[in-house]
């Protein structure tokens, strides 16, 4: 798996300040190939010491970039199977952004369900909502409709807005059940006249 970036850290150029040009351009040359293509070159005693200071760097940063793109595929692939089904579905697709850039940073990033405006939900955060006993049906139509509110642009977390408006509904429902019940009145009597 071939890389066309990586990190250098200012640790990396601190420690090289006491080597000669020389030495520095064979050191920076060594960690550019490693990083970039996981090959190994040869270097005088005092360099190949500094590079085996940076190595276990170089190769956990290495391992989260193969991570990163097999995480981009498996999501890549979900994204597609989920945008086949709502075709099917005639449902307007509301899964965007699939980022196929590698983020190598030290937090790796949680799959995101939807993302619209300054929101975003994550997949984690969904499957929250639907523990709480909500359907996905209920969620994606509540997600939809706060996606097109004109004012939200106020909310700052999806899934709060989300779990609050679907609590709302909920209530609302119990709320009219409850005044169709008492609106049937028992002391009615139904007769018939001759």
């Amino acid at each position: 798996m071939q890389r066309n970036s990586f990190i250098f850290y200012r640790s990396f150029f601190e420690a090289t300040k006491p080597l000669t040009q020389d030495q520095k351009a064979d050191l920076f040359n060594a960690i550019c190939v490693y990083s970039l293509d996981q090959e190994l070159t040869q270097l005088d005693p005092i360099c190949e010491a500094m590079f085996s200071l940076i190595k276990p760097q170089l190769d956990a940063n290495y391992n989260k970039f193969k991570a990163g793109k097999k995480s981009a595929q498996i999501k890549q692939k979900g994204n597609r199977k989920a945008t086949e089904k709502q075709q099917t579905t005639n449902r307007p697709l509301t899964n965007v952004n699939v980022n196929d850039n590698v983020n190598v940073n030290d937090n790796v990033k949680e799959s995101i369900y939807i993302k619209f405006n300054h929101l975003q939900i994550t997949n984690k955060q969904f499957n929250k909502l639907i523990e709480l006993g909500h359907k996905k049906n209920e969620i994606d139509d509540i997600l939809e409709s706060i996606k097109n509110y004109k004012k939200n642009k106020n909310y700052t977390s999806l899934y709060i807005t989300a779990k609050n408006w679907l609590k709302n509904d909920k209530l609302k429902a119990l709320e009219n059940e409850k005044h169709r019940v008492s609106s049937f009145n028992t002391n009615r009597t139904f007769g018939v006249s001759l």
